[in-house]
């Protein structure tokens, strides 16, 4: 999963949300005025702060309802940054919804439910734009600013060296997600600034073994290290074969062998 959307939808993400969201609508709707709305919430007998504030408590609800229910599911699916760029489409579309219904109700226009949704999710989604890119962006720098501040501790470094004892390359053991052999090359699957990446070094799980388990990686299989802050859930596939799901984008489950299943779940 990228590291951005995990910080958007982990705890502190969904609150920033539920707060920003509505918060920023309000004072560009009490700033600007943009005429469309200022016409749909000026109505006899209701002022337009009346209005708006009631359409600033429905964003709250329903900012506040989509909101928890991607913070409950990213914590058992991965939400890559495409799902995460509907879902926000999905999110302003339920929020006008809301509005529009609630407008429907107060309005002495001829209009439909529909033909108002269509009005209003048009404007809150021009309206919208900015916080959701104010946000995102503040986390990706936040993200930035921690990695480039962040000591660098040595001993938390792992060094991949060749059959020849020559040393190819160094990742800080909190990035390493796994590691799988093939013959006699292994693929060392890691994060680099967010991003999953892949090394191909010429050497053996044998050979790599003792310094792995050292720095916290776990053999699940033969063929197989896995860093256990990377797994998700363990569980049987439809063949009945135990494997661990991660919580990373674009990488199959990972087989975990009988004799290894007790050692990787007694870390989880």
């Amino acid at each position: 999963m990228n590291r951005t959307i995990a910080k958007i939808i982990s705890l502190p993400g969904t609150v920033i949300h539920f707060m920003v969201i509505p918060l920023f609508a309000l004072i560009f709707t009490l700033y600007y005025r943009p005429s469309i709305v200022y016409e749909f919430m000026n109505m006899e007998n209701v002022s337009f702060s009346f209005n708006t504030t009631m359409l600033f408590c429905i964003l709250i609800v329903s900012i506040s309802l989509t909101r928890w229910s991607l913070f409950a599911l990213g914590r058992y699916h991965r939400v890559s940054p495409t799902y995460y760029f509907f879902w926000c489409i999905g999110e302003t579309l339920v929020t006008s919804l809301f509005c529009a219904l609630y407008l429907v109700l107060v309005s002495t226009d001829e209009l439909s439910f529909f033909e108002i949704s269509g009005i209003v999710f048009l404007n809150l989604l021009t309206i919208l734009v900015y916080p959701y890119v104010i946000v995102w962006l503040c986390f990706e720098r936040y993200l930035k600013n921690s990695d480039m501040s962040s000591p660098v501790d040595e001993n938390s470094l792992i060094r991949f060296y060749d059959e020849y004892n020559k040393l190819r390359i160094v990742i800080a053991q909190e990035a390493v997600i796994f590691i799988r052999s093939e013959d006699n090359y292994v693929q060392i699957h890691y994060l680099d600034r967010g991003m999953t990446k892949k090394f191909i070094l010429r050497s053996t799980m044998r050979a790599l073994e003792p310094d792995l388990l050292k720095r916290g990686l776990v053999r699940c299989h033969r063929s197989y290290f896995v860093n256990p802050s990377y797994i998700k859930i363990v569980h049987r596939d439809q063949t009945g074969q135990i494997v661990a799901e991660l919580n990373q984008d674009g990488f199959d489950s990972i087989p975990i062998s009988r004799k290894f299943q007790d050692q990787v779940t007694k870390l989880l």
